[in-house]
């Protein structure tokens, strides 16, 4: 049920003033976007035409905690496809960084370990220039757990599974656990200076 008295009309351009969300207001909800999602075929009531519908209507507390808005891997498909250019993927991703930004000042929880491994993955970017696996898994699994033993402990049993694949590949491995760098990482700071998207 809609409760109008509780919508927030200046949500859509709250949304539109991220890069990424400008073209909100084009979408006319045709759905193609959730037929042509790969991850509807796993996750049957994944649905990002109801995700903008929400934001269009104002529903700003139901779409900022919903779990579905960190399903989405951004694989395009959605914005390959979408007759009014509304891109999709960069506008989930607007979303989720209002989302993040009212979680940091105490007004939301997310029920999603999606962003931290974007954080972790974003500083082994910013730190070495590419991706340290090891360094990503450390910083995620610590994060997660609330200390280093902890996070230790859980990323053993996780990797139990598929973690001789990893090892094969050199991923895991004795050489894997030093991080290897770009040369001029000036360049990688700048890129982060321009987006910024710095450590914080």
């Amino acid at each position: 049920m809609i409760k109008t008295w509780e919508l927030e009309p200046n949500f859509k351009y709250e949304i539109m003033k991220e890069p990424g969300g400008e073209h909100l207001t084009s979408c006319f909800q045709c759905s193609t976007c959730t037929l042509g999602c790969p991850l509807t075929e796993i996750i049957p009531g994944y649905n990002p035409r109801k995700i903008i519908q929400m934001s269009l209507l104002g529903m700003r507390k139901e779409v900022l905690s919903n779990p579905d808005l960190w399903v989405c891997l951004i694989c395009q498909t959605c914005t390959a496809r979408c007759p009014q250019d509304v891109r999709i993927a960069d506008l989930l991703g607007a979303i989720r960084r209002i989302a993040e930004r009212e979680e940091e000042a105490g007004k939301l929880k997310i029920d999603s370990v999606r962003p931290r491994f974007d954080k972790a993955f974003m500083h082994q970017l910013e730190k070495y220039g590419r991706l340290y696996d090891f360094g990503l898994a450390k910083e995620y699994y610590t994060g997660r757990e609330g200390s280093f033993f902890k996070g230790m402990m859980a990323m053993s049993k996780d990797y139990k599974e598929f973690g001789m694949r990893l090892f094969k590949k050199g991923k895991m491995g004795p050489k894997a656990l030093f991080p290897e760098k770009v040369k001029d990482r000036e360049v990688m700071k700048k890129i982060f200076e321009q987006m910024g998207a710095g450590k914080k």
